[in-house]
């Protein structure tokens, strides 16, 4: 707690006013530590709703999981050559976040670099499942229909929780499977394990 209170003081003259902390240990998949705001009686920031259980938007934190189900569909490895250049999708012209191009781009250096025109283009491409119906396969709750997001929904055009979005970074960790949260360490509920990608792609 004294760690969030650190960094808000740091930040309050950037118009940071409130945090929210979820640890889990990947390995157990159980919660290390929970912090859904920074002061629970502080009606200013309505510290009574839990962060980590709000939805929001991911930004670029899909990426990695366009980028696995592109492998697993075959549409790359790691060296295959990118086009990070000017693209237009009807009205949709997206940039990326620092208004430049690069030009050709390795698959790897575009998800390093996180680069939104090769990971849109490649969000294009992908079929059965799309990352729509990867993000459903892995329990994100309160989708509303693919339609609605379009290509935005690779940069985070969506709303993810802080609780799915862990579960989601835990199984690169966990070999491609997605397991639930364990909030408490005497839990004895064997949880169900869904494998989504390949260990090959999670690495």
């Amino acid at each position: 707690k004294q760690t969030v209170a650190n960094y808000l003081q740091q930040n309050r003259l950037n118009g940071i006013h409130n945090a929210a902390v979820m640890v889990v240990d990947a390995k157990t998949m159980q919660v290390r530590a929970l912090i859904g705001s920074a002061d629970y009686w502080d009606v200013g920031i309505k510290g009574q709703v839990n962060g980590a259980q709000a939805k929001r938007s991911p930004g670029s934190t899909l990426k990695p999981f366009i980028y696995a189900l592109a492998l697993d569909q075959g549409l790359l490895h790691p060296y295959t050559m990118l086009a990070d250049t000017p693209a237009s999708y009807g009205a949709y012209s997206p940039e990326n976040f620092d208004n430049r191009f690069l030009g050709p781009v390795s698959a790897q250096e575009a998800l390093i670099r996180s680069r939104n025109i090769p990971a849109l283009r490649l969000n294009a491409k992908l079929h059965k499942p799309s990352l729509y119906d990867f993000l459903q396969q892995a329990d994100v709750s309160e989708l509303k229909p693919e339609s609605h997001y379009g290509l935005t929904l690779a940069l985070g055009g969506g709303e993810v929780s802080m609780v799915e979005l862990s579960q989601l970074y835990a199984m690169l960790v966990n070999q491609g499977q997605l397991r639930p949260i364990q909030y408490r360490v005497d839990e004895r509920i064997i949880p169900a394990i869904k494998s989504l990608i390949t260990p090959a792609s999670a690495y």
